[in-house]
């Protein structure tokens, strides 16, 4: 029975051009619809509706019940648009796609503590008067570029906070606020007396009484412990249809400890900690790391006893893309904890807590946000110099786009069914193929009889 193939053509190496995030550098979808017949013959297309969504799925578990239901979904449509062909009957129509991507899209990314967002572009077609449509979906990966591990982006800070007592003054200063999936976290730390407030009021503020308060101070420094931490931020909004879903939810990712024990004075005890950052998944980095260290393959070996005997056994492992009973819905690479901007649902934050363990005196803790990125410092020269082209990209792109109307700035709402301001571009013209001999010979499409109605088409691969 005939019926429409659809498949989608990517204008470059990838559907997604420009830096999401970015908008100066006009980031937006890219592709040709492609619609040709399974069987050479002709058939009539009805309606087109094309969507770009991005679909975010917070995971109920007895973790965190959000909802009765297993999972809590939000759809927030990008794009939508209805396309009427003539009544002709056609062998194929190729249409040129670009769709501007909003500002606040969010990052595809699965995180298995927490949940997922997925963008998808669907193509729905109805055709020779069925009630019944083909439906084409594909995924696309949307990376943002608004974090970086740059010192440019995100310079070191330093704070001073004090312990709830007032007693104790600490001053720390994080070298790389912004970091990468698999990092350190370089943080300085100084951990002193408050000279300034917290003391009995029958201390002196001169320095011989603050020397006799030392000596009667037994207070001592044991150690410092950092968790690093991940939170999830559901948006309030009644939607949800469950109670206290907007209470913030955390998973620890990381413990360290470091022993100092000494004693507390007006002298500030100094060290530094370097702290292990390492959120992806773990089958993946394996896969990565074998790219990038290379020995056996480097190394030549003339036989293959040679071969077993320096290296007698090697394990493999077969990475399995699962998420949610849903294989291949989101690439590997995106199984990460990774800051995400905020969504239509939610959105996950990263920060970092470290407790200072006092003998004789009272604990207390401090937080820290930070940030983490899925890109990589080796990646960092690449991702740079790539904004730096899409930015000249898009001004040609201005151009370009001047000579077919220009672009026009869409505003949310729900006559346009799209929650967020975008940039509309002009349509660019399909190419039709109609049914006649010059088309089909074209697409490689050939008589097996003299009757027009028998056709066959020629495999480009046998």
């Amino acid at each position: 029975m005939t019926r429409p193939i659809i498949s989608l053509k990517p204008s470059y190496n990838s559907v997604v051009r420009g830096c999401p995030g970015l908008p100066e550098t006009l980031p937006r979808v890219e592709c040709e619809l492609r619609i040709r017949s399974s069987d050479a013959k002709p058939f009539k297309i009805d309606k087109i509706e094309i969507v770009l969504k991005t679909v975010e799925s917070l995971i109920n578990t007895s973790h965190h019940s959000f909802s009765s239901k297993p999972k809590l979904e939000r759809t927030s449509t990008h794009y939508k648009k209805s396309i009427r062909i003539s009544e002709k009957k056609l062998i194929g129509i190729d249409i040129p796609l670009t769709i501007g991507l909003p500002d606040d899209i969010k990052e595809t990314n699965f995180n298995h503590n927490f949940g997922q967002a997925v963008t998808f572009l669907e193509c729905g077609l109805r055709y020779n008067g069925l009630e019944e449509r083909e439906l084409f979906t594909r995924t696309i990966n949307v990376e943002r570029y608004t974090f970086l591990p740059s010192p440019k982006m995100f310079p070191s800070l330093g704070r001073k906070v004090y312990s709830p007592d007032k007693k104790f003054a600490v001053t720390y200063r994080l070298r790389n606020p912004c970091v990468t999936k698999d990092d350190f976290l370089h943080v300085d730390f100084e951990l002193k007396l408050n000279s300034k407030g917290g003391h009995d009021n029958s201390v002196s503020s001169s320095s011989t009484t603050s020397l006799i308060f030392n000596k009667k101070s037994k207070a001592r420094l044991k150690a410092a412990v950092v968790n690093v931490k991940e939170f999830l931020e559901v948006n309030s909004d009644d939607r949800t249809g469950s109670s206290g879903v907007n209470e913030p939810k955390e998973n620890v990712l990381l413990e360290m400890g470091m022993p100092i024990d000494e004693l507390i004075t007006n002298n500030p005890i100094r060290w530094s900690m370097d702290i292990r950052i390492l959120t992806q998944n773990e089958l993946f980095k394996e896969f990565e790391d074998s790219l990038l260290e290379s020995p056996l393959l480097s190394k030549s070996v003339n036989s293959s006893d040679e071969f077993s005997a320096s290296n007698p056994k090697i394990n493999t492992r077969l990475i399995q893309n699962k998420a949610d009973g849903n294989p291949g819905l989101v690439p590997l690479q995106y199984h990460t904890s990774i800051t995400t901007h905020r969504g239509n649902l939610f959105r996950i934050l990263h920060g970092i807590t470290v407790k200072f363990k006092i003998g004789n005196g009272k604990s207390f803790q401090i937080s820290q946000p930070i940030d983490i990125t899925p890109w990589k410092l080796s990646q960092l020269k690449n991702v740079e110099q790539l904004i730096l082209q899409e930015r000249e990209t898009a001004k040609y792109a201005r151009l370009f786009y001047e000579n077919f109307g220009g672009l026009k700035k869409v505003v949310a709402s729900a006559s346009t069914g799209t929650h967020a301001d975008r940039v509309e571009y002009p349509p660019l013209p399909p190419v039709v193929y109609p049914n006649d001999s010059r088309t089909l010979k074209k697409l490689n499409v050939e008589f097996s009889g003299e009757e027009r109605s028998n056709r066959s088409r020629i495999p480009l691969l046998e």
